[in-house]
């Protein structure tokens, strides 16, 4: 009985030993690779994970903790900073909510920091690069919106995709992020309104450890809008990213986002300037209708399209209006209005004392004004009377 249970104890051994001899840890079949490009794919992902867990374990035994490389930041002393650079940016969707002044706007961040923990040597590992798999077997910078902590926050969402490191420490990744950008909207142009929508990026976690460094000064030039998809025109002079200082600690950094979109709706435009600038060419050419009576009918018909132009326009205003902004074509419309009902009270007016009788001549200065204004703008002519050639002339007894 206990000879068995010895002979299964060695077999078990030996079986274990069999194992660990044929899973190679350290990868030591590197040693016969002379061309990295000649190695199986399945083989080069054994390598990667062999030099993967090499560097953990340096690192645990360099900052005396399991699980190192993945739960602590790569600098060991005091006072020191990560400086995380941006490399560039994209927009790629953005869709508005006109009741709450936010847009929703998807992209991308190009970041990267150096991690000393991520060295080793290409001769010998065959490799330059490393690629990682999980963000979660790599501490990164907790890069976030500034609206964490807040309700708002439930729909930001930023994740790392595509990490890698070079041989020197070198990590890059690519922060993707879906944000609420709150918006300042200027409706002069309306229907082209102007919207410049911004959001924050920083740390929450390490404020003052996260430093962030610009690739280029000049933050319009990081932020590519070309691959957009949407029916805002982007404006470059009012899109960028800027380094700013957090509100609540001056020592820490931030990182604005800002884009700024102009609505191009051609079919709106015309559908509520059309009538109103018809409206006032019916306005304009109601002189040449004749009759005062048949211009009041007339110039009623304008103020009647005009008025129904305005409840159009009115219909298309967004339901928290316009706030401070006064549209340029509201004050199109209100002047169109004005002049609409000034011209048709002065022509009832006209009309009205014209019907008046009266048994002295007006004056003669005041008769050639009139005949002048008739015959060069048509404004008030009448009928001349018809006469049949015989002389009117009364006999005096």
């Amino acid at each position: 009985m206990v000879g068995g249970r010895l002979l299964l104890q060695s077999f078990q051994l030996l079986l274990l030993a069999a194992i660990v001899s044929a899973y190679d840890i350290d990868c030591k079949w590197k040693s016969n690779v002379t061309d990295i490009q000649d190695v199986a794919h399945h083989k080069y992902q054994v390598l990667e994970e062999c030099l993967f867990y090499k560097l953990t374990s340096d690192a645990d035994r360099l900052q005396d903790k399991s699980n190192a490389l993945m739960m602590l930041p790569p600098t060991v002393a005091a006072g020191e900073t990560l400086e995380v650079q941006v490399l560039d940016g994209a927009i790629t969707e953005m869709w508005m909510n006109e009741v709450f002044k936010e847009m929703n706007i998807n992209g991308y961040l190009k970041l990267s920091w150096k991690d000393r923990r991520l060295r080793w040597n290409p001769e010998e590992w065959k490799t330059e690069s490393l690629r990682l798999k999980s963000i979660g077997r790599l501490w990164s910078p907790d890069i976030n919106s500034d609206r964490l902590q807040t309700g708002s926050q439930s729909t930001d969402f930023v994740n790392y995709h595509d990490i890698s490191s070079n041989y020197n420490g070198n990590v890059t990744a690519r922060l993707e992020f879906r944000m609420k950008a709150q918006c300042q909207i200027d409706y002069t142009e309306y229907p082209n309104d102007r919207k410049h929508c911004c959001f924050n990026l920083q740390s929450t976690l390490y404020k003052r450890y996260v430093r962030f460094i610009m690739e280029h000064g000049d933050g319009h030039e990081m932020l590519n809008t070309k691959a957009i998809r949407t029916n805002w025109q982007v404006d470059p002079t009012w899109t960028w990213i800027m380094k700013l200082n957090q509100e609540d600690d001056k020592r820490a950094d931030r990182l604005e986002v800002c884009v700024g979109v102009t609505r191009k709706s051609t079919t709106l435009a015309v559908e509520l300037t059309l009538p109103v600038l018809i409206s006032a060419l019916i306005l304009l050419i109601a002189p040449f209708f004749g009759k005062f009576q048949q211009q009041i009918y007339v110039k009623m018909f304008a103020l009647l399209l005009q008025f129904m132009s305005f409840q159009f326009l009115s219909e298309k205003t967004p339901q928290l209006g316009f706030g401070d902004s006064i549209p340029k074509i509201y004050v199109f419309y209100a002047f169109t209005i004005g002049m609409t009902v000034l011209s048709l009270i002065a022509t009832v007016m006209i009309s009205a004392m014209s019907r008046v009788k009266r048994n002295v001549p007006p004056a003669h200065r005041y008769t050639l004004l009139a005949s002048l204004l008739n015959a060069n703008l048509c404004c008030g002519s009448e009928e001349e009377p018809k006469t049949d050639g015989t002389s009117s002339k009364v006999s005096v007894i």
